[in-house]
Order: structure tokens, then sequence, then C-alpha cells
């Protein structure tokens, strides 16, 4: 991922098009769980959405860990501070279109793995596990475009399976 300069559009402040060479305006993933596929960003952190990893990146502030494996959250001059993968081998797949938010709930769907997920403050949860196991492994990958929501009424998340022929 590479950064650029500030936009603000209260101040109009527009600096999205400068790149700074003398600061580090990058940070990289590991390329084995595939091309980011969406980036999300919620209150002071990012959420990337990988192929087959979703990972939380702190913006503007850095984690330090102790020998005892406790972290503490610090200031930093970095735009995004550490990485940290969230638990399971879950990732969006080639389906950004399959992402829905409500509230502090990110849903998505792991085609690969023909898995429908739930991210929240507790971490992933493949909800397709919920007694729709089979349907979802048989009808996910067989899914051209999968388009997601969210309906509050109900308060469900929805999919779309068209099917390939």
């Amino acid at each position: 991922m590479i950064y650029s300069g500030i936009f603000n559009s209260r101040t109009g402040v527009n600096n999205t098009n400068q790149f700074s060479v003398g600061e580090e305006i990058t940070r990289s993933l590991d390329p084995v769980n595939g091309s980011i596929q969406k980036l999300y960003s919620e209150d002071t952190n990012l959420i990337i959405f990988q192929e087959s990893k979703v990972s939380n990146a702190l913006i503007d502030k850095d984690a330090i860990y102790s020998a005892e494996g406790g972290g503490t959250v610090t200031s930093s001059n970095l735009v995004i501070g550490t990485l940290q993968p969230y638990g399971g081998n879950y990732g969006i797949s080639r389906n950004p279109e399959s992402f829905a938010t409500y509230g502090y709930r990110k849903y998505f769907t792991d085609k690969d793995r023909g898995a429908v997920l739930r991210l929240s403050a507790d971490g992933l949860t493949p909800i397709s596990d919920k007694d729709m196991i089979s349907y979802f492994k048989a009808n996910l990958p067989n899914s051209s475009t999968i388009v997601g929501s969210y309906d509050e009424n109900r308060d469900a998340y929805n999919i779309s399976l068209p099917c390939l022929l």
C-alpha cells in the first residue's frame, strides 16, 4: 500500500497527489494472502480485506509488544501502523461486492472457502456454519458475482448468488 498527503474538505486541503519521498509512505502485506480487494476505515483503524486474509492496521499509532505478549498502543508518525491479522483462514476472495456493514459488524463472503462471515468486536465468525454450511460450500464457489446487503428491518445480511451455467 502506498499513501499520499491528506485530504480535508472543510479546510480545502487536497494533497492526495503528493507522495513525499522523504517519508516512509509504503506498507507491505504478505503476498501469499493474495491481492487487496477492499479497504474499510473504522474509527482510527483500517481494515484490509485480502483474498485469503483479513487484517487490521492502526492509523497514526503503533503497537508495542512486551516479552510477555501484552501490547500497548502509542502515538506514531507512521500513517499506517502495525498490521494485526484476524484469527482464522478467511478472506474476501475476489468478491468485495459481497461486503456490507451495520453498526460495528461487517459481513462478507469467502467464495474460495464456501463461507459467509461476520467481523465484529470478537473477531471473525463463519456465520454460514449455523445450519447452512453444506449449502454455502456447494453454492458459493459456483457463483459468478456475490452481492451483499444488510436489511435493518429484518436484522439480516442478504446475499445474491447468481450461479454460473
